[in-house]
């Protein structure tokens, strides 16, 4: 469904943007996105929407309508992604669709909103500036730290199945680091960390408590001010309870894209932002979480009334995929249908909105390896040259990582112009 914002031509049923302006006439919405925008002021609600339903659309929508229809000014309004480059995506959205000038970005990521907080609180405290500190400068001292253990023959008394050959492997100092971040999340210091070891008969948490002691005490030293992603949205949620800068006191309104992909620490910095009299409203679907192995929330969506600690708070699901045709509406409910429904569920029922052209779905079976990406690169070939398709508007998607650089190689010798996101 196009979202208004740019004018857009459909390829194989996908939106397409063409980078030229267009006109600020707002998208015709079907009947369950209309009922977002008419929440009331200082509604909150949880907005749930299969792949192609809208939610970007009613997103836009709904921060047009609240500075539009309602007169509130833009900076009223933030909208929280959990990466940048969706943050870049919607900023450039919202602004060709309001077509006016704010005082800032309106979409922003939940970490830059944070730092915002911290540093308001650390200027109104006196205290140095915080700094914060990315996931390879907190590899690198967690590194060092372990090393320098193994050197000496000191530091915490690890268990045998966690010897120096283990410490030293990358996916060790990986793991580490989030039990690091989750325990600072949900609140867990490492004396309490240390008891629960103990009393469970995990000596590895009460090695870990050891460890994160030092590695507070090392950070002091060395990094004076700096903080980790998760002592970052902790020490925000605390600032929110007390004086935060004009521009924050003014939101009115916290709207947040990809709710399934958040942790415990951005629920604990919503629920902040709701006492203090903020609508909440969150865009999600938890088919689609990828961050769980992060502690990422997936079914915040469907339990965030009480995980905001909002009775009133409403749920709507959005009943129609705009991009999907009959049969490739039917292939994705095979699919989704087997996902557990995390607290939700209802997005499963969307019905679809679009037409099917030529072949939506094939089934294609070879004997061997080549024979697959041979017949891959044919329908590719297929597409471009008598459909006008543009390959960098189709993709393979593969099982593993593995798989990357072997399927792009063969596909590239077929004569399709090809490029890896990974690998």
């Amino acid at each position: 469904m196009a979202d208004g914002t740019v004018e857009a031509v459909t390829i194989r049923g996908f939106q397409h943007s063409t980078g030229r302006p267009a006109d600020r006439r707002p998208p015709v919405l079907d009947p369950s996105q209309a009922a977002v925008i008419a929440l009331p002021e200082g509604g909150s609600a949880a907005v749930i929407g299969a792949p192609g339903t809208g939610k970007t659309t009613t997103l836009v929508e709904l921060v047009a309508d609240r500075v539009e229809n309602l007169g509130w000014a833009p900076d009223e309004i933030v909208v929280l992604t959990p990466n940048r480059s969706t943050a870049t995506h919607l900023r450039d959205v919202l602004a060709l669709r309001l077509g006016i000038a704010t005082n800032g970005p309106i979409a922003r990521t939940t970490n830059s909103l944070a730092f915002e907080l911290v540093q308001h609180a650390a200027r109104g405290a006196g205290a140095p500036p915080p700094s914060l500190l990315t996931g390879g400068e907190q590899d690198q001292i967690i590194k060092e730290m372990l090393q320098g253990h193994i050197d000496e023959g000191a530091g915490p008394a690890w268990p045998e199945i966690l010897g120096a050959d283990v410490r030293q492997l990358r996916g060790f100092r990986t793991e580490l680091r989030e039990l690091m971040m989750r325990a600072t999340e949900f609140d867990v210091p490492p004396a309490r960390l240390r008891e629960l070891g103990r009393r469970h008969g995990h000596t590895e948490w009460v090695a870990a408590a050891d460890f994160i002691d030092e590695y507070f005490q090392v950070l002091g030293a060395v990094e004076q001010g700096a903080l980790d992603a998760a002592e970052l949205m902790a020490f925000a949620t605390e600032a929110l309870r007390g004086d935060i800068s004009d521009k924050l006191a003014r939101l009115r309104l916290v709207i947040v894209d990809d709710l399934q992909e958040t942790t415990e620490a951005t629920i604990g910095l919503l629920r902040a932002f709701v006492q203090r009299g903020v609508a909440v409203v969150a865009f999600g679907d938890p088919d689609v979480a990828t961050n769980a192995f992060r502690s990422g929330e997936r079914d915040a969506l469907g339990r965030l009334s009480s995980r905001l600690g909002l009775p009133s708070l409403e749920t709507f699901i959005l009943s129609t995929a705009h991009r999907q045709g009959p049969q490739l509406r039917a292939l994705t409910s095979v699919v989704t249908d087997r996902i557990g429904t995390a607290a939700a569920g209802r997005q499963h029922a969307a019905v679809a909105g679009g037409e099917d052209i030529d072949q939506p779905v094939v089934t294609v079976s070879a004997a061997t390896p080549a024979k697959e990406t041979a017949a891959i690169a044919r329908l590719f070939r297929q597409h471009h040259l008598l459909r006008g398709v543009p390959f960098g508007r189709m993709a393979v998607i593969v099982r593993s990582g593995s798989h990357i650089r072997p399927v792009s190689r063969a596909i590239s010798l077929a004569e399709v112009h090809t490029r890896t996101l990974a690998g």
